[in-house]
């Protein structure tokens, strides 16, 4: 059974953060533990009063690439992570190259990693990786991109975790509604992949919901990058010159189209959504030009590496495959984001959701802005 989970996600914009980006193997060490632990461990371990925690675990983790600060923020809170709960990261960049991510993690194999937290480049990856691994008894847990259905969590990998992208899109789209938008235009990604599609589903689902309120005028199979939206917008604005929301599939999309409602001076009469929460999208709505975006899945990454660290002290995740509902801010609530997450250089207590240290710990990572 799924369970669909709510998180409510921070972005630190430090420039140091995303400086620690770089491949490279990052070793920590946790503090005191409390809680009881049963099962396998990894290595050696430590016995603290009741706790025995697996001492020189090394985690590898293989994604994508440096050059992206969705994925630096990700490698900034898996080390976050491991300083918490006291592993060692082995992080690879494969620069967006299947074959080199084949071979990445065919060396941390060969290193002795412990567990594995893989996002793919695409799911073509998946099935050698995790039959190599399942071999050696690491247990892996795949991050953001499906691996397709030939590959069952719980038994060939750990579990997955990623983005509900159903909900994304649906939350992008009543934000603009609830904003008083009625003619909506849509920029998505490219047709066919599945976040694309289920982002998808979520606008019309919101459109269903609010039929005879609001109005969807055209969309768009556009892509991903900046040019792509930049392209898609000036067409779809020439096209309907009296829309008033625009509904993008990510923040590239949606900051391309800022720009154009910028130079036509239309800024402050159309609303614009889209999805990552990066640090251009947050500055721009900060100067009230982007009106929301959702996000903060770069987390999923670090909540990854702890179930790897719970397996591998004998915890099982509680469930096999994680959605997440992510983090909604528009310029409404952007201060009460800042305050409690920007502001903040420790939002997540990992030892909190880690059954290792807290046994009543779910695999579900729930946090607030209250």
């Amino acid at each position: 059974m799924k369970k669909y989970l709510v998180i409510f996600l921070a972005f630190l914009l430090m420039l140091t953060a995303i400086a620690g980006c770089q491949s490279s193997t990052t070793t920590a060490t946790a503090g005191t533990t409390a809680g009881p632990t049963t099962g396998t461990t990894a290595g050696t371990s430590a016995t603290s009063g009741t706790t025995t925690v697996a001492k020189d675990v090394t985690i590898g983790y293989s994604f994508p690439t440096k050059n992206n600060e969705f994925w630096g923020n990700s490698l900034d809170y898996v080390n976050k992570a491991a300083a918490a709960l006291g592993f060692t990261v082995d992080a690879q960049d494969c620069n967006n190259k299947q074959e080199k991510q084949v071979t990445d993690v065919d060396n941390m194999i060969a290193s002795g990693i412990d567990g594995l937290v893989l996002a793919p480049q695409d799911a073509s990856v998946c099935p050698g990786i995790v039959a190599k691994c399942k071999a050696k008894n690491i247990p892996v847990m795949i991050v953001d991109r499906w691996p397709g259905d030939d590959l069952k969590a719980g038994t060939d990998y750990l579990g997955f975790i990623g983005p509900n992208d159903e909900e994304a899109g649906y939350q992008i789209a009543m934000a603009l509604i609830n904003a008083g938008c009625k003619k909506l235009v849509g920029i998505c990604g490219f047709q066919g992949t599945s976040v694309a599609e289920g982002r998808k589903a979520g606008l019309d689902k919101a459109l269903a919901e609010n039929a005879g309120k609001v109005e969807l005028l055209q969309f768009d199979w556009a892509g991903e990058n900046m040019d792509q939206g930049d392209k898609s917008f000036r067409n779809l604005l020439q096209s309907n010159p009296d829309l008033d929301g625009v509904w993008c599939y990510n923040d590239s999309l949606a900051l391309a189209t800022v720009n154009v409602l910028k130079e036509k001076n239309l800024i402050s009469k159309v609303k614009v959504g889209g999805m990552d929460l990066l640090g251009p999208a947050i500055t721009s709505m900060e100067n009230k030009e982007l009106y929301f975006s959702t996000g903060g899945h770069y987390m999923q990454s670090a909540f990854a590496t702890v179930m790897v660290f719970d397996a591998l002290n004998g915890k099982m995740p509680t469930e096999k495959v994680v959605k997440l509902d992510l983090l909604n801010v528009s310029q409404d609530n952007l201060a009460k984001f800042k305050t409690k997450y920007v502001d903040n250089p420790t939002p997540i207590d990992f030892k909190s959701i880690s059954q290792t240290f807290n046994p009543s710990a779910k695999t579900y990572f729930e946090l607030s802005l209250d």
